[in-house]
C-alpha cells in the first residue's frame, strides 16, 4: 500500500501592497529549492552517459569549452582553472570531487542581490568566473579530495547544455534529456532561465544575515539568474519534489535505471571545506543525519539518515530525500534563510521522530530543536511545506 498527502502552514502576504490581507499558504504554492536542484542535474549527466553520449571518465574540458566559447569567446576551462584543470572530469563534477572553488561566498552572494544587479540576467559563465577567482583556484588536484562547491553544478550544467541541441543557455530543457519514463517526475517542476521569479513563484522569500550575512530583502521580482543556474534554479512544490526523490531513489526506480541508481549511490564523506565529516556526497546525492557523531559520516540505514539533498538560497530553506526506516520520501521548505535551524533541525527532525512513532510505535530520541515562541515575530510568519509518500 502507498498514500501521500501535503501540508502547507503560515500565511502569504502580496509583495508590494502592505495593506492586503495575507491568504492561507496552499500545497499547490511553489517555493525555491535551492541546491535541491543538484539531485536532478546530476540525474540529467546520468541519463546522458547512458544513452552512451558521454563517459564520468571524460575530460570534463572535452564537453564544457565548445559550450564556454560560444557563451563568452576565448573562454576555456583551463584558462580559468589553470593546467590542472585538464584532469577534471565530467564524474568529478557531479561527485564535488573536482577542486574547483565555489562562487557561493558573502561578497558574490551580497554583489546578486544589489538593486543594479539583482534585476539583470547574469549568464551562468559569470558564476564560474567567479569562482576562478579565489585563491587558489583549485583547493586540491581533481580526484583527490571531495569538497562541496556550487560551482560543479553550473559545470555540469554546460555539460548538459553541450548535449542538449539547443541555441542559447537559456533554452536548456533538462527533462527533455531523459527517458519518457523518467520524465513523467517532472510534471510539476520548472527550471529558471531568465525569468523573473515572480512568473512562477507564488511564495515570497525572506533573506537577511545568515552565514552571507546579506541585507534584509523580500525574494520576489528578481531576475531568476541569480540563483545560479543548474545548481539551483528549480521552482515546485515539495509534493513534486517528494515525488521525484521516490521515482528516483524509491524501490521502482523509475527516473534512471536501477543500476544507474545505485551506481550514484557509492558515497565518500566530504573531507574538505563546508560540512567535512558531517555528510556524505554521491552523485548529486547526501547522506545526512539527525543524529551526528563526531568522527562519525553519516551511514544508512541508521535511523535518522536520509538520502537526498538539502537546499540553501536567497530566501528559502529546505531538506528532501528517502528517509531510512520509514520506506517515506520528505521535502519540507521554508520561506526563509535566517534561521539556518528550522527546517533541518525542527521541522525534518521532528517529522521523523512523529512519523516512527504513529507508524511503527518506535520511540526516536534525536536533539530535535522545539519552535521557539519568545517574543513576536519580527516579520511575515515563515511558511512551511511538508509532504509525504509513503
Amino acid at each position: 500500500a502507498s498514500a501521500e498527502f501535503a501540508l502547507a502552514a503560515g500565511v502569504v502576504p502580496q509583495p508590494g501592497v502592505p495593506s492586503s490581507v495575507p491568504r492561507p499558504t496552499t500545497v499547490n504554492d511553489t517555493f525555491l529549492f535551492g541546491s535541491g536542484t543538484k539531485p536532478y542535474t546530476a540525474s540529467g549527466v546520468m541519463a546522458l552517459r547512458d544513452q552512451g553520449l558521454l563517459s564520468l571518465d571524460d575530460a570534463l574540458e572535452v564537453h564544457v569549452d565548445p559550450v564556454l566559447a560560444k557563451l563568452k569567446p576565448g573562454t576555456t576551462l583551463r584558462g580559468l582553472f589553470g593546467e590542472a584543470a585538464a584532469h577534471i572530469t565530467v564524474g568529478h563534477t557531479v561527485r564535488m570531487q573536482s577542486g574547483v572553488q565555489d562562487f557561493d561566498v558573502p561578497t558574490f552572494d551580497n554583489l546578486l542581490l544589489r538593486a543594479n544587479e539583482t534585476y539583470r540576467v547574469h549568464s551562468p559563465v559569470e558564476f564560474v568566473e567567479y569562482a576562478s577567482t579565489q585563491k587558489p583556484s583549485l583547493i586540491c588536484a581533481p580526484g583527490t579530495c571531495v569538497s562541496y562547491s556550487s560551482n560543479n553544478f553550473v559545470l555540469a550544467g554546460f555539460v548538459l547544455l553541450a548535449h542538449a541541441n539547443v541555441t542559447d543557455w537559456w533554452d536548456l530543457d533538462l527533462p527533455s534529456l531523459f527517458p519518457a519514463q523518467g520524465q513523467l517526475f517532472f510534471s510539476g517542476s520548472h527550471f529558471f532561465q531568465r525569468e523573473n521569479l515572480q512568473n512562477l513563484l507564488t511564495v515570497p522569500g525572506h533573506t537577511g544575515g545568515g552565514w552571507a550575512k546579506t541585507p534584509p530583502v523580500l525574494i520576489w521580482n528578481q531576475s531568476s539568474t541569480i540563483l545560479g543556474w543548474t545548481c539551483g534554479n528549480m521552482v515546485t512544490t515539495a509534493l513534486d519534489v517528494a515525488k521525484f526523490m521516490w521515482g528516483l531513489l524509491g524501490p521502482h526506480s523509475d527516473v534512471l535505471p536501477a543500476s544507474t541508481v545505485e551506481e550514484m549511490k557509492h558515497f565518500v564523506p566530504l573531507n574538505k571545506g563546508w560540512a567535512a565529516g558531517s555528510i556524505q556526497y554521491g552523485t548529486g546525492l547526501m547522506i545526512e543525519s539527525m543524529a551526528y557523531t563526531p568522527g562519525r559520516p553519516p551511514t544508512l540505514p541508521d535511523w535518522g539518515t536520509y538520502i537526498g539533498h538539502g537546499g540553501d538560497t536567497y530566501g528559502f530553506l529546505s531538506e528532501q530525500g528517502i528517509v531510512s526506516g520509514l520506506n517515506a520520501s520528505l521535502s519540507i521548505v521554508a520561506n526563509q534563510d535566517t534561521d539556518g535551524g528550522i527546517v533541518q533541525q525542527e521541522a525534518f527532525c521532528q517529522s521523523i521522530v512523529v512519523a516512527a512513532k504513529v507508524l511503527l510505535g518506535k520511540t526516536l530520541s534525536f536533539p530535535c530543536r522545539s519552535r521557539r515562541r519568545e517574543g513576536p515575530p519580527t516579520r511575515s510568519p515563515a511558511t512551511a511545506e511538508q509532504v509525504w509518500i509513503v
